[in-house]
């Protein structure tokens, strides 16, 4: 009879325990793992669907974008054709509202149902009026705008655009902007800055000297305002830790003068949609189009017979003149859609106190032909700006700029 031997049964039964402790330890490793495969698997599951689903709605907004480009191009192209027949004074891009809202409402027939009208309804058709999302579209005149490139135009125009740019960035509201180092560690004052924005398109190469007596006394008298210089104009750029050299050309785009010593985010934030290039810089603004306290109160204080309402003393005054005449251009464009034309502006101050030059007047623009667009459509939480500048020619419309965000 054989002896089994108590030390090789205890050997097996460890050697077995060792094993299934191994494969419980294989089982928890290949499910930990594989939990970990599951659950990323997943995560990036949900991560393809919501960027598929954001394609799609960027997609949409984009072309509800381009619906509230078109509508608004449309709308302008009727403006171009009213033009014609009132001077300018019907603004139908400031009453007709550019959204989805009301292209549904049309499209539907609930607006015609509305004022007891039948016609064809354009919802029952696919395509129209029924779409996720929404869109909206702004349109603003150029030319009640100033253009920073007639700096460097002919004496009439260079003078009193260089006295409205001087009465807007040197209002006093402005004034913190220029008491603080910029950047570089330089002091800017108003005529500083314009003197740069001058320099930076004219012609020559040297800094040019700026008669502002002269231009204090009457923007109108048609003194010489910009006299060359000796020093380089490249020196304002020189010592800047990234140099570069003035263009001696037309500015280009508004955000070009982010390149002009003493220009930066403050400056552009308050006065960004003031400015353009895009209209003829032979031409001042459309008085008819100036919707803007701020702008208005610019051109009043540029003329001389003004000067004493810009005063501290005065300046209440005048601020409340401008609310009464805000006040009157609304109500008047709501009753008759239309605004004042310049004569009626011109009569209303002059009743009121401030005076126009009749130089002033003879050089504003007869017209406006060029406008700029923000085209706006969002689905869900996305959403595409287009921004562009329409002008109306003869044959059509011509783009000046297009950018899409």
């Amino acid at each position: 009879m054989k002896t089994r031997n108590p030390k090789r049964s205890t050997q097996s039964s460890r050697l077995a325990g060792n094993n299934r402790g191994m494969a419980l330890l294989m089982v928890l490793v290949t499910v930990a793992i594989l939990s970990a495969i599951v659950v990323d698997f997943a995560y990036q599951t949900r991560i393809n669907v919501q960027i598929a689903a954001n394609v799609r709605d960027r997609v949409k907004a984009h072309y509800l974008a381009r619906s509230a480009m078109n509508l608004s191009r449309l709308v302008l192209h009727f403006q171009g054709q009213v033009d014609r027949f009132t001077g300018g004074v019907l603004k139908l891009y400031q009453i007709i509202p550019i959204e989805s809202d009301l292209a549904k409402a049309l499209t539907s027939g609930e607006l015609g149902s509305a004022f007891g009208l039948t016609g064809v309804n354009l919802g029952d058709k696919r395509g129209f009026g029924d779409f996720d999302g929404s869109f909206f579209g702004e349109i603003t005149d150029e030319y009640s705008k100033i253009n920073v490139n007639a700096l460097d135009s002919i004496t009439s125009i260079a003078a009193p655009i260089t006295a409205q740019i001087l009465a807007l960035i040197g209002n006093p509201r402005y004034q913190a902007m220029f008491e603080e180092e910029d950047a570089d560690g330089q002091l800017n004052t108003p005529d500083k800055v314009v003197m740069a924005m001058h320099d930076w398109i004219d012609a020559n190469t040297t800094i040019d000297t700026f008669n502002l007596d002269a231009l204090v006394v009457d923007p109108f008298s048609q003194a010489v305002l910009f006299v060359p210089g000796t020093s380089n104009e490249d020196s304002l750029y020189d010592m800047l830790a990234d140099p570069y050299k003035t263009k001696n050309d037309p500015f280009f785009s508004v955000d070009e003068l982010y390149m002009i010593r003493g220009i930066g985010d403050d400056f552009m934030d308050e006065f960004r949609d003031k400015f353009t290039v895009y209209t003829d810089p032979a031409l001042l603004l459309n008085l008819t189009s100036v919707n803007d306290p701020m702008m208005m109160l610019s051109l009043l204080c540029m003329q001389p017979e003004n000067l004493p309402l810009c005063t501290e003393q005065g300046l209440p005054q005048l601020l409340e003149v401008l609310s009464l005449f805000f006040e009157f251009r609304n109500l008047m464009q709501m009753t008759t859609f239309m605004v004042p034309n310049k004569e009626a502006i011109q009569g209303f101050f002059n009743s009121m106190g401030p005076t126009f030059s009749p130089y002033f007047l003879k050089n504003l623009a007869p017209f406006s032909d060029t406008f700029s667009v923000k085209a706006v459509g969002q689905v869900g939480e996305v959403a595409v700006t287009i921004q562009a500048v329409l002008k109306n020619t003869a044959s059509g419309q011509e783009i000046l700029y297009w950018r899409e965000m």
